[in-house]
């Protein structure tokens, strides 16, 4: 490998922080992987957790768009106000019980958000980060915005918070807070 691209792979490498894992880097692969512990609560289930480690490729591009949609256009998000949030239309889960901090006059569950720092929780909100007229994030992009990095994947949306790298994943068959 030249030693101009191999020093520009290092640093893109470098920049994933302590989110990435390398793999091949300078073996003439450029792979790039995330593997991350994710621990999972099941509403209701009397407090049992699972613990799983989700491996994903690394996104190949990204941009650094506020507001942006699956390209389905069924999950749409927002990276605003120090927070990641992203809403879905379709899905085949069911969010937790509505909690008692959630007044009646707004909708709960229709989505999820992470904030700078904390586990990611359901959203509880009378409006929307779902708009039609917002731009379709490819599958393997990411939007990096405030300390925030969503990924668009064929399997559905991560958010993840660069501060303490709390996060959730939501699609149309499951969700999961980190």
């Amino acid at each position: 490998m030249r030693p101009v691209v191999a020093t520009r792979l290092a640093l893109a490498c470098a920049g994933f922080g302590a989110l990435a894992v390398l793999a091949g880097c300078g073996g003439g692969s450029t792979t790039t992987t995330i593997d991350r512990t994710v621990t999972e609560t099941t509403p209701g289930g009397g407090g049992s957790t699972t613990t799983a480690t989700t491996t994903s490729e690394a996104p190949a591009r990204f941009v650094h768009e506020t507001a942006f949609q699956s390209p389905s256009g069924n999950i749409g998000c927002m990276i605003v106000g120090g927070s990641a949030r992203c809403d879905i239309v379709k899905r085949t889960w069911s969010p937790p019980s509505r909690p008692a901090s959630c007044p009646s006059e707004v909708d709960f569950g229709q989505g999820l958000e992470v904030g700078r720092s904390g586990a990611a929780r359901f959203v509880c909100a009378g409006d929307t980060t779902r708009d039609r007229s917002t731009a379709k994030l490819p599958y393997g992009t990411a939007s990096e915005v405030g300390g925030f990095v969503c990924v668009s994947r064929s399997g559905g949306m991560t958010c993840t918070s660069a501060a303490d790298g709390h996060g959730f994943f939501i699609s149309i068959q499951s969700y999961r807070v980190f």
